[in-house]
């Protein structure tokens, strides 16, 4: 199997490159630069052609369809590449310093797996569920999430869980519901997805003014807004209930994603690998 790296930025967000880059030096990664959607510059009006206004998480708000849609352009490039799979980052992540040796061996792919998803979400309370099982791979987990998971800044896609996405356009949730929150996203519920367990990568690796470029978020009043907690509250308790099962009988356990960034693994000469 074949590896690209994709590197998703703002092309005026220069700081944040050049940050990435040094994250991508330190993991043995050369990325391949995908510009991403500017909210400033390309109208919402442009961009309900390939989204929706509202869908099961709500209000679609503008920079949020911006971010789906550079994340689709992510994945028209690996199709439009040799690669079998691509590491797909944004470019405020900070990575361990062996996530160029995950890629430069993809022996350990699951053979179902559509995503596997390298990165922690940084809220201190959130678990997920992650099924029993599962295989180590320098020195790390890797297991099937059984629940949603924030976050979508670090993550392998294969080709056909890239097209399977794109298939599903028009888009009306977020990148990271879009991609991991099995209740309300049909799509997601169509492939299956495992989970670095410690994470390789984790988002915060920012700079001061290249934050919040775009347009305010739009906060929905009275039956829209109303519509969007109801819509927002039944996938949550959809997503507690479905849970459940699977950890009472054992299937899965409740855990807290870490993230250190440092390498688990026995030391070793780090390779450089090319998108």
């Amino acid at each position: 199997m074949k590896a690209a790296v994709y590197l998703i930025g703002l092309q005026q967000a220069v700081g944040r490159a050049e940050l990435m880059q040094r994250e991508l030096d330190q993991a043995g990664l050369t990325a391949t630069r995908i510009d991403a959607v500017d909210s400033t510059a390309v109208s919402r009006e442009e961009m309900l052609e390939q989204c929706r206004d509202e869908g099961n998480w709500g209000y679609f708000q503008t920079k949020d369809m911006a971010c789906t849609l550079s994340h689709a352009k992510a994945w028209e490039a690996l199709l439009a590449s040799d690669a079998d799979v691509a590491l797909i980052l944004e470019d405020d992540v900070f990575l361990s310093p062996d996530t160029g040796a995950w890629l430069d061996d993809l022996s350990w792919w699951p053979a179902d797996a559509g995503i596997v998803k390298f990165e922690r979400w940084r809220a201190k309370r959130l678990q997920v569920a992650l099924g029993k099982g599962g295989f180590t791979h320098l020195g790390r987990e890797v297991r099937q999430l059984m629940s949603r998971h924030s976050g979508g800044a670090a993550y392998v896609i294969s080709r056909q869980a890239a097209q399977h996405f794109l298939d599903s356009r028009p888009f009306d949730i977020t990148l990271d519901n879009l991609l991991f929150n099995f209740d309300a996203s049909k799509p997601a519920r169509g492939i299956k997805i495992y989970q670095v367990q410690p994470a390789l990568a984790e988002q915060g690796n920012d700079v001061r003014g290249e934050r919040g470029i775009g347009p305010k978020r739009h906060r929905p009043k009275g039956w829209p807004l109303i519509r969007q907690k109801l819509r927002r509250g039944i996938f949550e308790f959809r997503g507690g209930f479905r849970i459940l099962p699977n950890v009472v009988l054992g299937r899965a356990t409740l855990e807290k994603i870490r993230f250190d960034g440092r390498s688990l693994a026995t030391p070793q000469t780090q390779h450089t690998h090319t998108a």
